[in-house]
């Protein structure tokens, strides 16, 4: 229906038309209604322990947030500040001085500076493997004329390709780490 209809219509027709539209709609209404209603029957309830073979450990818990206290992380408030003790001898000491002045470009190679502040830095050294060449000798006697060879030191054997420790790390990292061949290469 058009504005040009409903202007032709008198006021009793109007209204009649508007009472005829509000019926409808609440019988709209109780449709839908009764369609919300059969669907909730419908639905399932949510599982838990009582319902399914579900765990009781798997149920869902009460809201226990709003009970708890926030627990703050890190030391208690008032406490006093703890800070690693300085190594007196460090293994190596970096000096850092300005070389060239930012503003003017003057060396200050030659000048003595005053310390500003000391950091120490603990770091593991460098994984690197130690190779260790075995030179083996004959000497020729000069009285009897017999040649003469030494055995080198236990660990150094001349048919051995790599150390004990070597070895201990790999049966290590293959059967109590469990890596794969690959893994443990990339790892020594």
């Amino acid at each position: 229906m058009t504005r040009d209809d409903l202007a032709r219509m008198s006021g009793d027709e109007l209204i009649e038309k508007v009472l005829a539209d509000y019926a409808k709609l609440q019988e709209m209404q109780a449709e839908i209604e009764a369609l919300k209603k059969k669907l909730e029957k419908g639905k399932k309830p949510p599982a838990n322990s009582g319902n399914s073979s579900q765990p009781p450990s798997r149920d869902q818990k009460a809201d226990l947030t709003k009970k708890r206290k926030k627990h703050r992380h890190g030391p208690p408030k008032g406490h006093v500040k703890y800070e690693r003790k300085m190594m007196a001898d460090p293994d190596h000491v970096v000096e850092v001085k300005p070389r060239v002045c930012e503003d003017c470009q003057t060396d200050l190679a030659e000048s003595c500076g005053q310390l500003a502040d000391v950091n120490q830095i603990t770091e593991l050294p460098e994984a690197k493997a130690d190779v260790i060449e075995v030179r083996q000798y004959e000497v020729q006697c000069p009285c009897c004329g017999k040649k003469q060879t030494t055995e080198p030191p236990a660990g150094l054997e001349m048919g051995r390709t790599f150390g004990a420790r070597l070895e201990a790390t790999v049966v290590y990292y293959r059967q109590e780490q469990h890596m794969s061949y690959m893994r443990t290469e990339a790892a020594l």
